[in-house]
């Protein structure tokens, strides 16, 4: 009886520890060979039906903007993220664009046809000029493309930080700013962009 337990432990005990060892080598090599990292150029994010809902990419390979199932051309191509709704169109993303002249980087939530909110950083390589915001739109009812109301920006430019309200034509009206040198002033416009008062 001691014998055939004796005769069973070794090979259980000696396949136990094999496994230990099997495991932690792999593990070793998927994680360290691997630095843990997995490299792509692009990732697609589908739902069920085969629809791309997020996808991940670099600039070579960023896929051109899709609404109302009509694709478009983007007047840059950024590395980032782009969001999709359930009709495969785009509803926003993060863009960091490099360019030669530009930095731009920008977070967007969209309406069905255009950007209604935008968050925005840009600096210039070739000189000091700087901007960083906040954009909101409004949704263009006549459902064209691309095409939106341009109504409030909550900017700093150049050292200027400004909030600017714009009626539905994209005129500014009322603009609060405090400028580079710390004087605070309130401008008040006409509909054709006027300067009516200004404290």
């Amino acid at each position: 009886m001691q014998t055939t337990s004796r005769t069973f432990k070794i090979p259980f005990y000696t396949l136990v520890v094999f496994n230990i060892a099997l495991l932690t080598a792999l593990s070793f090599i998927l994680l360290n060979g691997s630095n843990g990292f997995m490299d792509a150029e692009r990732i697609n994010i589908k739902d069920k039906t085969g629809k791309n809902r997020i996808v991940i990419s670099n600039m070579d390979n960023i896929p051109p903007p899709i609404i109302n199932g009509k694709t478009f051309q983007r007047a840059v191509n950024p590395a980032g993220i782009i969001f999709y709704d359930k009709n495969g169109d785009e509803r926003g993303g993060i863009a960091i664009t490099d360019n030669e002249t530009t930095n731009l980087n920008a977070i967007a939530l969209d309406y069905q046809n255009a950007d209604a909110i935008g968050v925005l950083a840009q600096d210039n390589k070739e000189d000091s000029y700087f901007k960083a915001g906040l954009i909101i739109n409004d949704k263009d009812l006549s459902g064209k493309p691309g095409h939106n109301i341009n109504r409030i920006n909550l900017i700093t430019e150049n050292g200027n930080a400004a909030l600017i309200m714009k009626d539905a034509n994209e005129v500014p009206r009322i603009i609060l700013k405090v400028d580079s040198l710390g004087n605070p002033s309130i401008e008040m416009f006409d509909k054709n962009g006027n300067l009516n008062w200004k404290q």
